[in-house]
Formats: C-alpha cells, structure tokens, sequence
C-alpha cells in the first residue's frame, strides 16, 4: 500500500481557497461592524433630536404669565437674518430647567455671535424675579428658526407671525428650526414643533 501525499499545487490551491474564504469573511464582519456604527449612531441622533423636542415642547407647554403688573411678557418676535428666518421667543416657564423648578423665564434664539461658545439653537434662562442665569447649546447646526402663534380668542383662529402681550398666551405655538445648506439636520427636528398651549 503506497501512502499519497499533497502535491504542492494542490497545498497551494487549499492555501489559497482558505485564505479567500477568510479575506471573505473578514469583509463581512467589518461590513457589519459598519453597519452597526451607523445603526449607533443614527440611535444617538434619533435620541438627542428627541430630547431637544420635548424640552422644547416641555418648556413653552409650562408657559404663563404673572397676575402682577411688570411681571415678564410672553414675547414673540419675527425676525429674518440673511434670508433666513430667525424669529425668537421668551416667556415664563413652570416647567424644570437647567436652572431647576419655579419661576424661570425662557428665551430661545439662534445664537450668531462669534463671542460666545454656543451656536446655533439655543435657551437662555434666567430665574425670576432677576436672579441666576444658564445659556444650553441646543443645536449647533441650526441656523434658521420660524415661529407662528395660534389665536383665537378675538375672531376666528389665525396663525399669526409674531406675539407681544402681558395678558394672554396664544392657543399654540409652532416651531419649525432649518439648518445651512449642505448641514444635516436630525430628522426629527426636520418636522414642526407644535405645542398646544394655556392647558389646550
């Protein structure tokens, strides 16, 4: 009986199919290690985007006035900066801030300044009656911010551009934030914010 042996083709051709089969399935797990930051990361975003909304929607939910007279107003102001819309809003707030729980006025803007470190969206809060202040980052990539108030108390409901008064908040406010051409918004920042307001 004669004992056959490999002839060194025949290694060099398994040699060869194996390490394919390897190179094969190296590219598959990193495809799906890709896969999976991408999955991660498109979760983070999901996730920050959804935060910031129902701050927001938390923050001008909780929105009232003072009976007091001089006590802060409920200021919506329209305003365009470079052909983009840069409306910004501040009321008071019962609603937790950064600053904690009572009385905190809220002022959300889009920040242009080169002095100071946040950029885009972002909240200013101060305590009432004067006291501690918080600025928040909320997003840096928006540059745009679009404001309507709903109102109805006088007349038939309209959606109105802007809000200055110290005796009525409007029924809603709608918030609609664009980012510059080329950045990428979240798309969940990409809808309207719509908050029903005065317990509506």
């Amino acid at each position: 009986m004669t004992a056959r042996g490999m002839t060194l083709l025949e290694l060099i051709v398994g040699i060869t199919v194996t390490g394919m089969a390897i190179s094969a399935g190296m590219a598959a797990v990193a495809a799906l290690a890709d896969r999976r930051l991408q999955i991660e990361t498109a979760g983070a975003e999901t996730s920050r985007a959804a935060a910031e909304r129902a701050e927001i929607i938390a923050w001008l939910a909780g929105a009232r006035l003072m009976a007091d007279e001089g006590g802060p107003q409920f200021n919506g102001l329209d305003d365009m900066f470079d052909r983009l819309p840069s409306d910004e809003v501040s009321f008071l707030t019962t609603s937790p801030t950064p600053l904690g729980a009572g009385d905190i006025v809220v002022r959300l803007y889009i920040d242009r300044d080169t002095v100071t470190r946040e950029r885009g969206l972002v909240a200013g809060f101060t305590a009432w009656p004067g006291g501690r202040t918080a600025r928040l980052e909320l997003d840096s990539s928006v540059t745009g911010m679009d404001i309507h108030y709903l109102s109805g108390v006088l007349g038939p409901r309209a959606w109105l551009p802007s809000w200055i008064s110290s005796t009525l908040v409007p029924a809603a406010a709608e918030i609609r934030l664009t980012a510059k051409t080329g950045d990428s918004l979240a798309p969940l920042l990409r809808l309207p914010i719509l908050v029903p307001l005065r317990g509506r």
